[in-house]
């Protein structure tokens, strides 16, 4: 469920391009992604880019009044940070908005310090994190959750994850089942599609108070996005996605990685 800035903005968007009598086809070959992208910033299901919305704009002949005002709620839109209730809308869950996420990214860098990303959940694992948290419908989330990691098996895709060496060794949902998800990242650790790093509990490289993930489409800047106590927020400005990934790249370098970091989790459960 979009925002209502975001809403307007997509509205606006669509409205300038019919205008025009451009068709969606049109569109993302004027501003250089593709017509997919194009129905997804319509919809609202995905946020353009600065360059996307200006090319947006020139495309169309907007005039200088209109060209403004719209930069400047695109602006306002990339800086928001959207509340759980409506992240998490009348379904109760947040897992589709990620998922479609999942699906337009070719390059996704997951840093966790405090759970093990969603992707790499056990079922149990992702029943004891969602009951915890903000998720209304723990059952249909968790169903979703599982279905999301279908994406992990998809050859066109990378992903890399890096999580703190105590999420290993915090008991959630009871031994058992830690030692499970323990086991489950191990498995995963061996897909060509992944690449898992564990960051060591006595590292000091860098103070990341939060989670983050980069986003990388084929046709798109990367972003960033981060859960917050109060919501979740997306960074598109270029100067920030580079503070992001200066950050990642330094967690990155200070962290175990292919043996070294199977060798941390088959520790942490002894």
């Amino acid at each position: 469920m979009p925002s209502p800035r975001r809403d307007r903005l997509r509205g606006e968007l669509q409205r300038l391009r019919n205008l025009a009598g451009l068709s969606g086809r049109k569109m993302a070959a004027q501003v250089g992604v593709t017509q997919a992208t194009v129905s997804r910033i319509e919809r609202g299901e995905t946020l353009p880019s600065m360059p996307v919305v200006r090319a947006w704009l020139a495309a169309t002949d907007v005039g200088e009044v209109g060209r403004e005002r719209l930069l400047d709620l695109a602006e306002a839109v990339l800086a928001e940070t959207r509340n759980w209730g409506e992240l998490l809308g009348d379904v109760g869950h947040a897992q589709l908005d990620v998922q479609r996420r999942e699906l337009d990214a070719h390059l996704i860098r997951n840093f966790q310090p405090t759970v093990i990303p969603g992707l790499l959940q056990t079922p149990e694992y992702a029943r004891a994190v969602l009951s915890i948290g903000r998720t209304r419908d723990v059952v249909a989330a968790v169903a979703a959750r599982i279905e999301r990691q279908q994406v992990l098996y998809d050859m066109t895709r990378a992903f890399e994850f890096l999580i703190s060496e105590r999420v290993l060794r915090w008991p959630l949902g009871g031994e058992e089942v830690a030692a499970a998800q323990r086991d489950r990242l191990l498995s995963l650790a061996r897909l060509a599609t992944v690449k898992l790093a564990v960051l060591p509990a006595d590292a000091t490289v860098a103070a990341a108070w939060h989670n983050f993930i980069l986003w990388k489409p084929p046709d798109g800047a990367m972003y960033v996005t981060t859960e917050l106590v109060h919501g979740a927020q997306e960074v598109h400005d270029p100067d920030g996605v580079a503070l992001y990934v200066a950050l990642w790249n330094r967690l990155w370098a200070a962290a175990a990685v292919g043996d070294d970091a199977v060798a941390l989790i088959r520790d942490a459960g002894r």
